[in-house]
């Protein structure tokens, strides 16, 4: 029997892919998103979905940027060390690790 939530992760795949394509998204950075969402089983998805219902775009986005490096670690190292702090202040994920 399938996850109820097979369809948003497919949704999000191919959201990762189009963005590789179009140059917005490099491809390894792809690779450690598909796989901090893969990590993810169905209670967190539906957690995160809960959470977020009713956010606007860059809330959305700042709650599931903390909530995935809080479930994964690569993904968390990738953000702490691979964006630039305008992003990290951005997306409010300023003091981020003195917290977690």
């Amino acid at each position: 029997m399938s996850s109820p939530y097979t369809a948003t992760r497919e949704n999000i795949e191919l959201r990762l892919t189009l963005n590789v394509i179009l140059g917005d998204l490099d491809e390894s950075l792809a690779h450690v998103w598909r796989d901090a969402f893969r990590s993810l089983d169905d209670r967190d998805i539906a957690r995160l979905l809960m959470m977020a219902r009713g956010l606007d775009a860059h809330q959305a986005s700042t709650l599931t940027l903390r909530f995935l490096m809080e479930h994964h670690y690569p993904f968390r190292e990738m953000v702490m060390y691979q964006t630039d702090a305008a992003f990290k202040r951005r997306m409010g994920l300023d003091g981020f690790d003195q917290y977690h």
